[in-house]
């Protein structure tokens, strides 16, 4: 345990990077005139008022957050959403909010969602109240949770209202606590921020105020790395018809190889309409549409892994022209291909 008078009466160090948690030590730690770096302040740590609003500080792109999050269950087929978002309403949430909706606004689809009660002390009162919320929403529904924690309780009130995962419920998380995510049956699927990243970048910045360089800018941000996928959000494990995985795995293994349709109705020899039925009840969404879905996934791979020029990311993807692949894209994803890969360049930095 940190005490104010250890803070105030040890001078064995040059700097300090300052996490979350020493938010009530803010009064202790501005005297001591050191070098200093926040990680991931809370609201009140930086607020107009507080003697450490002017140090420098790491933050996590909350924005980018939730942005993957529509990405990913859009990319499952979802057409109903839910996000499920922090009791103390903290300003990282509500910008995860933000950006999950806007992104499912933009592929043309609404989203719910619940903030538990910020005064309520009855964890009774709020679980009651996140069944309700479950139950009322129409199924299949994908549900973002603001943190894993609040994936976890999304996971156990959906047990109590006889809500299965992922037939009813698609869970994601955020933080990839391997504890809690690989602690729950089904697992938990999460967003994995670039933490180590993160601690580099807060190093070179304190590195670089105890060598007196000069920071071009106070606020610094660091990215997602991915889904860690696990059962929450694998739906493709709760399909039993055969013919419908024989032509999903087909479209996965050619999807860079241009195919059509009619490709597919000739290498499975069934008639189109039977495999359309299919396919639509097996996954929820169309040929064409599952098509897209995976050479967007790929094109934004290439986009962030490689050098390669757009035309060649689109040749490589299948698209049928890089035209029509650019608008997609952007429809999808709310920004351009060049967009993309240069935010994405930003934070991986």
């Amino acid at each position: 345990e940190i005490r104010p008078e250890t803070l105030r009466d040890w001078q064995g160090y040059d700097g300090l990077i300052v996490g979350q948690m020493l938010h009530p030590y803010a009064r202790f730690l501005h005297p001591l005139r050191k070098p200093m770096v926040l990680f991931d302040p809370l609201d009140e740590t930086v607020h107009a008022t507080s003697p450490l609003r002017n140090k420098v500080r790491v933050l996590l792109d909350n924005e980018a957050v939730g942005q993957l999050a529509a990405q990913h269950l859009l990319g499952l087929g979802m057409q109903h959403f839910g996000y499920y978002g922090d009791r103390l309403h903290r300003n990282w949430s509500l910008l995860r909010d933000r950006a999950f909706q806007a992104g499912i606004q933009a592929a043309g689809f609404t989203c719910s969602a619940l903030h538990p009660e910020q005064t309520s002390e009855s964890w009774r009162a709020n679980n009651a109240q996140l069944i309700r919320w479950l139950r009322e929403m129409p199924k299949p529904v994908g549900v973002f949770a603001a943190m894993d924690i609040n994936a976890l309780h999304v996971i156990n009130a959906c047990a109590e209202a006889g809500l299965r995962i992922p037939q009813d419920v698609v869970v994601l998380g955020v933080d990839n606590d391997e504890i809690v995510c690989n602690g729950i049956a089904p697992t938990l699927s999460s967003i994995q921020c670039d933490f180590t990243g993160a601690g580099f970048m807060a190093a070179q910045l304190l590195d670089r105020q105890m060598r007196r360089i000069p920071l071009k800018q106070k606020v610094y941000a660091y990215g997602v790395k991915g889904v860690v996928v696990r059962e929450s959000t694998r739906t493709e494990t709760c399909v039993h018809d055969s013919l419908a995985k024989r032509a999903y795995e087909f479209i996965r293994i050619n999807s860079g190889a241009g195919i059509a349709i009619a490709d597919i109705v000739r290498h499975l020899n069934v008639s189109r309409r039977l495999l359309e039925m299919r396919f639509r009840v097996a996954y929820g969404c169309s040929l064409l549409e599952a098509m897209q879905k995976i050479r967007l996934e790929r094109v934004c791979k290439l986009l962030i892994s490689t050098s390669l020029c757009i035309n060649e990311i689109c040749e490589q993807c299948g698209c049928r022209t890089e035209t029509h692949a650019r608008r997609v894209f952007k429809k999808q994803m709310g920004c351009t291909m060049r967009e993309y890969r240069n935010k994405q360049t930003v934070l991986q930095s």
